[in-house]
């Protein structure tokens, strides 16, 4: 009774060993069909916008406005509701030039913070070498950024931030070889319909973050 068990371990021993027996050897080798679609990200920014130069000015006016505002806790006229500014940014996916039959997909996210007590539009393009527009983030129209929080006294306390992934279309995957320009546009309004006169300081901005994932199809057989 006491050798049952070393003669029942070593039947299982024997089992396992005609089972691994049966198993073919290229197991072990990897398929060269076997695919995979690994992703890597390609940082932009950050990138900083104000309108002080346009707030700085208006204390030049000297005609009559229908609007006023507050720079600096001084009280300006103001003869422009919004201001809009694009700025050019250098960003090619040369990197890729190997591999553009290959990308998967694209995703952009952008990291915003509106630090102004009033409205931000954004757009984002994508332009070739002589700034022609190939694509834009928002297809539907520019992304709206609502107001950071103010206080009582119209003092911005927190921006208001958002995160907001955009994943593109085949057309841009097809023609992203030629994109050689981000440019962003950003439309900062300087009235809101709630209060008469806005606060404006010196230190609030527009703020994003850019980044892509991309994903690419490889072969193992390739590696």
């Amino acid at each position: 009774m006491g050798r049952q068990p070393p003669l029942k371990i070593n039947l299982f021993f024997l089992i396992l060993l005609l089972l691994t027996g049966c198993i073919d050897e290229n197991i072990f080798r990897v398929s060269e069909d076997v695919e995979i679609t690994p992703s890597y990200s390609l940082p932009l920014g950050p990138l900083s916008y104000d309108i002080n130069e346009y707030l700085e000015s208006l204390d030049t006016v000297d005609f009559p406005c229908t609007d006023s505002l507050f720079y600096n806790d001084t009280l300006y006229p103001s003869y422009r509701s919004y201001l809009t500014r694009f700025d050019i940014n250098l960003y090619d996916f040369n990197s890729l030039s190997n591999d553009f039959d290959r990308v998967e997909r694209v995703m952009f996210r952008l990291i915003v913070s509106n630090g102004y007590p009033t409205l931000n539009i954004t757009q984002v393009y994508f332009a070739d070498e002589n700034n022609t527009i190939v694509d834009s983030a928002f297809t539907g129209g520019p992304h709206v950024l609502q107001p950071a929080a103010i206080n009582d006294d119209g003092i911005v306390t927190a921006p208001y931030e958002e995160i907001v992934d955009v994943t593109m279309s085949p057309y841009f995957v097809q023609h992203m070889g030629n994109i050689r320009h981000i440019i962003i546009e950003s439309i900062i309004y300087t009235t809101r319909p709630d209060i008469r006169h806005v606060k404006f300081y010196t230190h609030y901005a527009y703020n994003i973050h850019i980044a892509v994932r991309i994903q690419i199809r490889l072969n193992t057989g390739e590696l």
